[in-house]
């Protein structure tokens, strides 16, 4: 039965304009499981905060210079069909791989007044990005309540960070939970902007980048804040502050699918076009 925690709550809920909510869910082997869509179907909890105050993201992807002429048509059929077709095609990929070896004959002849710049060594992207995201709170109970929901938000990230035992065979673990990030609105609902779809469905894209389906990789929880020389607690011995940091690596990387005008990650393409049974 899946649990569901909010920080905070009450009063102080009705007045967030933003949310940033975490769902987790089973790790699975089927690509229609590992999807944005299923872990958030699935989930086994939902934690809801405000949204971060420094909230952003980094996307830096692999590249590697190489002299092996990656870009261009293979002669193939399908390389014949994106060159054209027919016999232009034809000539077109022929053309195209003979320009490595026409750039070293023509080198061998070039004298010191005429040479010809090549595009053989060409930046190749060997890796695409995948983002992490930092999240800090300080989380200050306003009653007793707020304090246990405190307690139960930060046991759920630390406890579903883990591996989990395997059901009949103890000596074995299963592999970490998948993660989901999205945004929803909470007091705040402008109208869609000009660029098309609902300002729901925009904000998890404008404000983080499309997050993949991702893991949790770190959880840092610090009591009392650093700077008071006194630990301030609660009447029922909750801490009087809590201080959270997490940080979660996207689990897959993605590509841009034209058709969707957005980023999926690897099993969500694989689900689309081959269907759930990869």
């Amino acid at each position: 039965m899946a649990v569901a925690y909010k920080y905070p709550y009450g009063i102080a809920e009705k007045e967030q304009p933003l949310w940033l909510n975490f769902y987790t869910a089973p790790y699975s082997l089927v690509n229609k499981e590992r999807t944005r869509a299923s872990i958030i179907s699935r989930n086994m909890a939902r934690i809801s905060l405000p949204l971060p105050r420094e909230p952003g993201y980094l996307v830096a992807h692999e590249f590697g210079e190489s002299n092996n002429n990656p870009v261009g048509p293979m002669l193939s059929r399908s390389g014949v069909a994106n060159s054209g077709g027919g016999a232009q095609g034809t000539l077109n990929v022929l053309k195209r791989s003979l320009q490595p070896a026409t750039f070293y004959w023509e080198r061998m002849f070039a004298t010191s007044t005429y040479r010809r710049f090549s595009n053989i060594a060409e930046l190749t992207m060997v890796s695409e990005g995948r983002k992490k995201y930092f999240f800090q709170y300080a989380l200050l109970p306003k009653s007793a309540d707020e304090s246990i929901q405190i307690e139960n938000i930060v046991g759920t990230f630390r406890k579903f960070s883990y591996p989990a035992v395997a059901t009949g065979l103890p000596e074995r673990t299963y592999p970490q939970n998948l993660w989901t990030l999205q945004m929803s609105a909470g007091n705040v609902r402008p109208n869609a902007g000009g660029g098309g779809g609902s300002y729901e469905s925009n904000l998890t894209a404008n404000w983080l980048g499309e997050p993949m389906p991702c893991v949790l990789e770190t959880v840092k929880v610090q009591r009392n804040d650093e700077t008071d020389p006194v630990v301030r607690f609660l009447p029922n011995g909750q801490s009087a502050m809590t201080l959270l940091g997490l940080v979660f690596s996207e689990f897959e990387t993605g590509s841009y699918v034209p058709e969707a005008n957005a980023v999926w990650s690897k099993s969500e393409i694989s689900n689309y076009y081959f269907g759930s049974n990869i």
